[in-house]
């Protein structure tokens, strides 16, 4: 896997001397920009320090350290971050540094509500963004599932031999274990795998594949062929020959999901569009099996195949629609 070699920096490694900066040492930078939402939380060497990475021509990318105790508090973080950074190019995404024990002790639920809240305001509001993140936290305090593959991922782990999840950007080593020169003192070292692109990249992506009617695109509702998690490698078959809507494509990396909520991030090429969300596309009725399991409904059902219980009850002829058996098979037609 190619990656590039770069730093992450703040206020604590005080004034950077960027003319003995080596570029063949440091490719990209990400500095924090700020944390929390409060006047005067910006951080003091923000403007320096990305002001000083451009003139040598280094991408920069920017990060933001959250407090946040709710999705009020992390649209607010957003909304200062941004008037941190604005008027700076950055050519990387912004990351939300989740991390802080006040937040850890608020439940997996709310943490991973924080996180998204902030990510969507940013990408709302045009910026690339992604989260900062370790195994721990992404195995214990959020629901990991919703985040990667939506955005873009930093993940923290030290004293590794690789990253245990696909990531943007690997944290690989950290404080008194990383130098270079122009630093005096300690430098978190990061990896940064090719395929990261900048939000304007994509933009720009986006509107080629917009002009071709075999793209998949936002609102498409397709069926999964071969249900391997793009992330992970791993193979759900509760996904297979189920149909779902689409709710982000970035490049390859397909986001599906059942009335807005995610489900899984799913190669491109694993996907049949079976409906276009353009109102002049045109396309065949496909009819799916599926077996009943314990615990389902009718409704769950008509919303994962995105149908209605009528349609269902009347195309197998079912008498009562509350009473319905674990392995037996309806014929859905979409």
């Amino acid at each position: 896997m190619a990656e590039k070699r770069g730093i992450d920096v703040s206020y604590a490694q005080g004034n950077i001397d960027f003319g003995r900066i080596d570029k063949n040492e440091v490719s990209f930078a990400i500095i924090r920009s700020s944390y929390g939402w409060e006047n005067g939380q910006k951080d003091s060497k923000f403007d320096r320090n990305i002001k000083g990475f451009h003139e040598l021509g280094i991408p920069c990318g920017a990060y933001h350290y959250s407090y946040a105790q709710s999705k009020e508090d992390a649209v607010k973080e957003a909304e200062y971050c941004i008037s941190c950074i604005k008027g700076h190019k950055l050519e990387l995404p912004v990351f939300y540094d989740l991390e802080d024990n006040s937040i850890a002790r608020l439940g997996r639920r709310t943490c991973t509500d924080i996180a998204k809240a902030f990510c969507d305001h940013m990408k709302k509001e045009g910026y690339n963004t992604g989260l900062y993140s370790n195994p721990n936290w992404l195995e214990n305090y959020l629901y990991k599932n919703e985040l990667i593959g939506k955005y873009e991922l930093w993940l923290a782990q030290w004293g590794s031999s690789k990253p245990a999840y696909k990531c943007s950007i690997w944290q690989y080593k950290v404080g008194r274990s990383g130098s270079i020169r122009g630093i005096d003192g300690e430098v978190d070292l990061d990896y940064m795998y090719t395929d990261i692109r900048h939000e304007d990249e994509d933009k720009d992506k986006h509107k080629d594949e917009h002009k071709d009617d075999r793209n998949i695109k936002v609102g498409d509702i397709v069926r999964v062929l071969d249900p391997i998690n793009y992330d992970t490698g791993e193979k759900f078959t509760i996904y297979e020959n189920a149909v779902y809507s689409v709710i982000e494509v970035v490049r390859d990396r397909v986001v599906i999901g059942i009335d807005g909520q995610v489900t899984a991030p799913i190669n491109k090429k694993y996907l049949e569009v079976i409906s276009s969300d353009d109102k002049h596309s045109s396309r065949k009725e496909k009819t799916y099996q599926y077996i009943i399991r314990p615990g389902d409904t009718l409704t769950a059902i008509a919303a994962r195949y995105h149908t209605t219980v009528r349609k269902i009850v009347e195309e197998n002829h079912i008498q009562n629609p509350d009473l319905i058996y674990a392995g037996h098979i309806l014929k859905i037609t979409v």
